[in-house]
């Protein structure tokens, strides 16, 4: 099996997913945080993903444990990646340190790892710029629920080699994933129509005359949505959502400048499910 040995970095949401589907594939994953307590909150995601998947007879209790098994953690990144075969970033959206980042992984990965972005709206040529192997360099955007979510959209740099496209997309019908190829276009393709519609979703919210519930309930019964985009935006992070917007104003212009109301709701710490409060609360 290609890329035997996989090390995702970042033990959020995403990394979390990533690496628990990963793992299902066969492979060993080593997850990789700068803090103890994120690789703990990150192990214990998946422990509870693997408990859902007992309880469902997805799996045995045997096969749970085989599975934990396949599973390691560090704080130590040059410690995580040295034996590996790919690895995948999945921090949060912020140029300056998906660069550090990938400016220390072309130091510390055997020459042919290949080294995966799973940003949603940055640029992968511009990340592959500080390393010594940009041709080794893809994106690989997973959406969330990474478990539940069927498609995963393969982004090419300006040197990007086909022979490491090539290797990302067959790895990616290993996990059980469907993959879309894309140029390096900020939004790449998903993003660059859902977050512009969220945007719109939430000036209309602020302009009155009609709720969230209706916003949403519009979305699923008119446009045949699985959920409508504010819950989308709280289950994702309106943070994740703000950070790709500004993203798409500083390309494209004002025309996807963020509303008033996600700048505000992300100062306030309202950023959905993961802090109980967003355009809904839980």
């Amino acid at each position: 099996m290609e890329f035997q040995n996989v090390t995702v970095i970042g033990a959020g949401l995403m990394g979390s997913g990533i690496a628990y589907v990963t793992a299902v594939s066969g492979r060993n994953v080593t997850i990789v945080d700068q803090e103890q307590q994120f690789v703990d909150a990150g192990m214990s995601k998946i422990k509870d993903q693997i408990k859902d998947g007992i309880n469902r007879g997805k799996m045995s209790p045997h096969e749970g444990q085989q599975l934990s098994q396949r599973f390691k953690s560090t704080v130590n990144l040059e410690e995580a990646v040295a034996d590996s075969d790919l690895v995948i970033e999945a921090v949060f959206e912020n140029m300056e340190v998906k660069k550090k980042i990938f400016s220390d992984l072309s130091k510390f990965t055997k020459s042919e790892c290949i080294l995966a972005s799973n940003t949603s709206t940055l640029s992968i040529t511009e990340i592959a710029s500080v390393t010594e192997k940009p041709d080794k360099v893809v994106g690989l955007h997973f959406f969330s629920p990474v478990a539940a979510m069927k498609l995963v959209e393969i982004i090419k740099g300006d040197k990007t080699a086909d022979s490491t496209m090539n290797q990302i997309e067959a790895f990616s019908d290993t996990i059980g994933k469907t993959s879309v190829r894309c140029s390096d276009s900020p939004g790449f393709i998903v993003n660059r129509i859902v977050i512009p519609l969220l945007n719109e979703a939430v000036k209309l919210l602020d302009s009155g005359g009609v709720t969230a519930e209706d916003i949403d309930k519009a979305c699923v019964l008119g446009l045949n949505f699985p959920v409508g985009p504010l819950t989308l935006a709280d289950y994702t992070g309106i943070d994740i959502a703000l950070a790709g917007l500004q993203t798409l104003e500083r390309e494209f212009g004002s025309c996807y400048k963020p509303s008033d109301t996600l700048v505000k709701m992300v100062e306030d710490g309202k950023l959905g499910m993961k802090t109980k409060e967003g355009f809904y609360k839980y």
